[in-house]
């Protein structure tokens, strides 16, 4: 029970010292609510991944709507008010899924999409409820601005303004984010698109930063001929462009697992960090408790583990933040490419998505490829933030100067 209460403690007292930085905190807090959004959020909200041909590219906020006849827009409004009546819906459209929980209280009528007889689905099932042969339809909202409201055919857009109205226009749920190219909710993309390209970032960013640790800690240390050899190394791949190594090495090698890739931009991403560290190192180890440490004898692993890492694990827990920026956007980058896999889906494959079909150029379909965008903007701003509050937290002269 003291463990628990000593590990409550220690939380609570770094909240504490978090919340006197307020940029930080903020980023604290948007770290937080990441992590529910992309980490728990799943669990409770299904992936959309029905195309819905009348839904593609909806602006945001749209939704299924509820259209009746003039003379029953006071009568119908909810699904309960149509128990026993007729309801059209038009296949492979929203219509078929919002209904299905309500198939045994109402009659179904089902237009086909589109049919040399009738023409398109959406106008057979307005014409149908205009004429009251059915009830009541269900009907995209875009739909309603195309085919009512924007109706080229004057004998038509009189039949549907003289006998069809909306009386319920938030009948079914809004796509907060608007839909995509099928039709899908963008919303629950970007619930569903983060947790993998986090962890991928993450796996990346700390691969790296060991690495770094690892042989600068040991180049620094030892000296000599390793120093040599580890520090030729660096400037080796410092001395290729670690983008463009990346985007070859992506075209080498083919991925099963997006994590992979998290593991090759963690092996090429340490060298830079690698040259710090040593710097760090080398410093520390001149001060005079590192040399009482070095008189007593004790091994070099103790020195490094007990003496030298506990007073540069501010700049490397800082660095490990950066590495993971980094790592995302480069995951980023080659996926946009298509140099990366694009069966995992994430915000990064709702970019390059977004980008190949176009949707930048559509008004209402470019929240696909914004979404996105900002989702990865506001993250690495809250990873930021952050990382300027943890200076101050293992900082004391930070904390003196503000």
């Amino acid at each position: 029970m003291s463990v628990i209460n000593s590990i409550f403690s220690s939380i609570w007292n770094f909240i504490k010292r978090i919340s006197k930085n307020k940029a930080g905190f903020v980023g604290f807090i948007g770290l937080i609510i990441y992590f529910i959004v992309t980490f728990i959020m799943p669990s409770f909200v299904d992936f959309d991944d029905e195309p819905k041909l009348d839904e593609i590219t909806g602006p945001i906020g749209s939704r299924i709507v509820l259209a009746v006849h003039v003379d029953d827009v006071d009568t119908y409004k909810t699904m309960e008010d149509l128990e026993g009546k007729t309801v059209g819906v038009v296949s492979q459209t929203g219509g078929p899924i919002f209904i299905e929980p309500y198939e045994d209280t109402v009659n179904v009528e089902t237009f086909r999409w589109n049919s040399r007889r009738d023409g398109p689905g959406i106008q057979a099932g307005l014409i149908a409820l205009a004429n009251r042969e059915i009830d009541a339809m269900l009907i995209f909202s875009k739909s309603v601005t195309e085919y009512i409201d924007n109706q080229e055919d004057p004998e038509l857009r009189q039949l549907f303004e003289d006998n069809i109205a909306i009386s319920n226009p938030t009948l079914g749920p809004p796509h907060l984010l608007g839909t995509d190219t099928q039709g899908r909710d963008i919303a629950t993309h970007i619930v569903h698109g983060g947790r993998l390209l986090i962890l991928t970032a993450v796996l990346g960013g700390v691969i790296s930063t060991m690495i770094a640790l690892v042989f600068g800690s040991l180049s620094a240390l030892f000296g000599g001929v390793l120093d040599n050899v580890l520090t030729a190394l660096t400037n080796l791949i410092l001395a290729i462009p670690r983008f463009p190594l990346l985007v070859v090495l992506a075209g080498l090698i083919s991925f099963d697992n997006t994590l992979f890739l998290g593991v090759l931009i963690g092996l090429l991403g340490w060298p830079a960090l690698m040259r710090a560290i040593r710097a760090q190192v080398l410093s520390l180890r001149e001060r005079d408790f590192v040399e009482a440490a070095q008189s007593l004898g004790l091994s070099t692993t103790h020195i490094m583990l007990r003496e030298i890492l506990p007073n540069m694990i501010s700049f490397v827990a800082i660095n490990l933040i950066f590495s993971i920026t980094f790592a995302m956007y480069e995951q980023i980058g080659l996926v946009v490419l298509g140099l990366a896999p694009i069966s995992d889906y994430t915000w990064g494959v709702m970019l390059y998505f977004g980008r190949t079909r176009g949707t930048l150029f559509n008004a209402d379909g470019a929240s696909m490829a914004l979404a996105p965008v900002l989702a990865i903007a506001l993250f690495q701003v809250c990873l930021v933030l952050f990382a300027r509050a943890l200076e101050e937290v293992f900082d004391p002269r930070l904390r003196s100067a503000v």
